[in-house]
């Protein structure tokens, strides 16, 4: 029915040349080749670049060199229509001249009839190029993308802002000022800080104001304080007005001075743990062998032992504790306690073996071991260091806790003393987790001769600083009136005997990280850290009062 009809025999038959119908409802018949119209094509050097290639088929067509194209006209060339392009054959991308094509007559040498089948689209020639080939050819290197390391410099911008008390173009003009002040300051400085130090102050003046009255009257004062400021003398000596101090004044201010009103008063020393006065009422020392074979209850695994002066090879693995403190942690949405030393639970099986110790914490008993000593008196004859900040190491012997390093520091972090000492009796166990003292070769003092080395720079009005100092003081067996501890200073919120850490006061007010390895605490580190709480203690203060 569908052949008698006739309905499909103007449509293209889309199996040809294969197709097995008998008979085909489609038209086998196949349609003219469209006519295709060629304009002439105008020799010119000038115009290079548009003339198309002589075919192989036209072997009379004579050539003639071409120039090579250049980044100008791939540039510079309007787009060329599909049509155009389909018209013309694709350039060769060599470097070799290109021949030119002279028109002919013979119209079937140029062009064949296209196929309404199967067509293949030719790209033009100037996507032959890769992409990159393009941009290396038109911009030379790709340029490759970096962050942006250029530091913020030049007067600051401020940004508008509805809330603002402060009309817009006048914060700008103080903003400028300011910019132009701290430009003078810190001539030769990092060159981003006047622009970092212009926009804090101009933003503490708009903070501190509420009326554009009140800002322009503390714009005022701001830049009348930076116009007598002197030039920076280095990178300590910058900060916003306000907060910046004249190194020259500090200089003639000692911290010694300023901290004397720091000192922990009497009372309070005795309720943190500190020996009292009296002890020296009674004789001391010579009793510290009357512990021998006695049973003490070990500082580590709280177990009952007796107390050797030579230990045996099994004596040393007799003792199973965790070295590591205890802390709270979120298991299964309860709270537990856990040791932060292996993670187990509180109450289980230690984690490191060693020998049983023991630490006396009597002051009546440290006293009959080894005696306490008071600082000598004050001599105006022979001055001594103002104040100095201490740390000791201490080591487990048979008298309790002794006295291994001390270390003493002056201002500027001066190194006064950095000795081991050797106990008065018998080693135990050095506690190097924590000491850092692995071994006593080369001691040269003990602690009689390490305390008279100590009283060379210290006397009765020296301060002594550090923390947790009343340990030390106990090491030292040393009565002294005049301390200043950094527990004292950074108080925990909810008092003793709850303390913080030298390691975490260190690292909220210092942005320092100490005893973060593994081979013990470094004395001159700890003596060093207390005294750079101390100096930001006495700013922070001056700040308030100010």
């Amino acid at each position: 029915m569908l052949p008698s009809l006739k309905l499909f025999n103007q449509i293209p038959c889309p199996d040809l040349p294969d197709c097995n119908r008998g008979p085909c409802f489609y038209s086998h018949s196949l349609p003219p080749a469209p006519s295709i119209k060629r304009r002439k094509i105008i020799t010119s050097t000038k115009a290079s670049v548009d003339r198309p290639f002589k075919l192989p088929n036209a072997p009379n067509a004579p050539i003639t060199p071409k120039k090579p194209v250049t980044d100008r006209h791939l540039t510079s060339r309007p787009t060329q229509s599909a049509s155009t392009l389909a018209k013309r054959p694709n350039p060769q991308t060599s470097s070799t001249p290109r021949p030119e094509l002279v028109p002919t007559n013979s119209r079937s040498q140029l062009v064949a009839p296209p196929s309404i089948y199967k067509t293949t689209p030719k790209p033009s020639h100037v996507s032959t190029l890769a992409p990159s080939k393009i941009a290396t050819t038109m911009h030379g290197p790709r340029r490759i993308a970096h962050a942006n390391t250029t530091a913020n410099t030049g007067p600051p911008v401020i940004l508008p802002n509805i809330r603002s008390h402060t009309p817009l173009k006048i914060r700008q003009v103080t903003a400028n000022k300011i910019y132009e002040s701290f430009c003078r300051i810190y001539n030769g400085l990092q060159p981003d800080l006047a622009t970092k130090h212009a926009t804090d102050q101009e933003d503490q003046i708009h903070q501190k104001t509420i009326n554009p009255a009140g800002y322009k009257q503390m714009a005022m004062t701001v830049l009348m304080g930076l116009k007598k400021r002197p030039e920076a003398t280095g990178p300590n000596d910058i900060g916003i007005h306000g907060e910046w101090v004249d190194p020259g004044v500090m200089a003639t201010k000692s911290i010694e001075a300023e901290s004397r009103k720091y000192c922990i008063p009497k009372e309070e020393l005795e309720e943190m743990g500190y020996p009292p006065l009296e002890l020296l009422d009674s004789p001391g020392g010579g009793m510290g062998s009357s512990v021998l074979h006695k049973k003490m209850k070990c500082d580590r695994c709280n177990r009952d032992y007796k107390v050797k002066d030579v230990l045996e090879q099994v004596d040393h693995t007799l003792c199973l504790y965790h070295h590591g403190r205890m802390r709270m942690v979120m298991k299964s949405g309860e709270k537990h306690r856990v040791y932060s030393c292996c993670e187990e639970s509180y109450g289980s099986e230690g984690c490191v073996k060693g020998p049983h110790v023991y630490k006396d914490e009597d002051f009546e008993t440290m006293h009959e071991k080894i005696g306490y000593v008071e600082t000598p008196a004050a001599n105006p004859s022979k001055p001594r260091t103002g104040i100095v900040a201490l740390d000791c190491e201490m080591g487990y012997t048979t008298a309790g806790m002794e006295l291994i390093r001390l270390t003493v520091v002056g201002e500027q972090s001066k190194i006064l003393i950095d000795e081991i000492v050797l106990p008065s009796h018998m080693i135990i166990d050095l506690n190097t987790r924590y000491s850092g003292i692995k071994t006593l070769a080369g001691v040269k003092h003990n602690l009689e001769s390490i305390r008279a080395e100590l009283f060379k720079y210290i006397d009765s009005n020296t301060i002594l600083l550090g923390h947790g100092l009343e340990n030390d003081m106990n090491a030292l067996r040393l009565i002294h009136p005049n301390i200043i501890d950094t527990a004292a200073l950074f108080p925990h919120p909810h008092g003793l005997p709850y303390r913080y850490g030298l390691r975490a006061l260190s690292t909220r007010h210092l942005s320092k990280f100490i005893q973060e390895g593994s081979d013990g605490h470094d004395s001159f580190e700890d003596a060093q850290t207390c005294m750079e709480l101390l100096e930001v203690f006495l700013k922070n203060k001056s700040k308030q009062t100010r």
